[in-house]
């Protein structure tokens, strides 16, 4: 099965225009708060399954590629006080573009292959509010979508088949069917065309470049025992 990959929360940066915005908290950049640590290096290494591969470009305090534009939070404490003006251009510039290139990408490799597998690379924090996640790795998936259901048990088997260890946790730790990219494209899909996967990776995985990359091709050797990536 053909890979459209993508990672949303790939990078902090911030368009200098809007650098003010974060004068004196900086910092929050660097944090989760800012973007999916670890999560752009992981997705770097399975670039060579993937037909395209696209990252966002900017923070999600700026605005959250990963949300629909309903959503409360896709404007941030930073942002979300801006002028609508503003928040439209932000949209235009930044969003829309991302979205675009993505839903072009997975329309396209339909048209060539029938079906196509959008995966999106997060990572996530290992605590939460004080609750302690414990699964190393999340595969989020609509379970009333049988293609993905299997997809995603098959993914789980092989990951667990290399390394038995390993934490691996069915739609956690959030919901497959919440709010974000992959479940806006299932509104344009048939299930038969497209299958999302949201592949959420614990940070406690990912402390240095070179857990990251190993993590990375950790998935890229069992997603290609699964049968996944790109065909010549």
């Amino acid at each position: 099965m053909n890979i459209i990959l993508s990672c949303e929360h790939a990078v902090a940066a911030i368009p200098e225009e809007f650098a003010e915005l974060f004068s004196g908290a900086g910092y929050i950049l660097e944090t989760h708060l800012g973007y999916d640590i670890g999560a752009l290096a992981v997705a770097k290494e399975l670039e060579t399954l993937a037909e395209d591969a696209f990252y966002g470009c900017c923070s999600r305090l700026l605005i959250d590629l990963n949300r629909s534009l309903r959503h409360p939070d896709v404007f941030s404490s930073f942002s979300r006080h801006l002028p609508r003006q503003v928040k439209t251009r932000i949209i235009a510039e930044w969003y829309m573009p991302f979205r675009k290139k993505v839903l072009e990408a997975v329309d396209s490799a339909i048209a060539r292959h029938d079906e196509i597998l959008h995966l999106s690379l997060h990572s996530f924090t290992p605590v939460l509010e004080g609750i302690a996640r414990t699964n190393e790795i999340g595969i989020l998936y609509d379970p009333a979508r049988r293609r993905e259901k299997e997809l995603g048990r098959k993914m789980a088997v092989v990951l667990r088949e290399l390394q038995p260890s390993l934490k691996v946790r069915m739609n956690a730790p959030y919901r497959g069917t919440a709010d974000g990219h992959t479940t806006a494209l299932r509104r344009r899909f048939s299930g038969d065309q497209y299958l999302g996967i949201e592949l959420e990776v614990n940070q406690s995985l990912l402390g240095d470049e070179q857990s990251r990359q190993a993590v990375g091709r950790l998935l890229l050797a069992r997603l290609a025992r699964a049968g996944l990536g790109k065909t010549e």
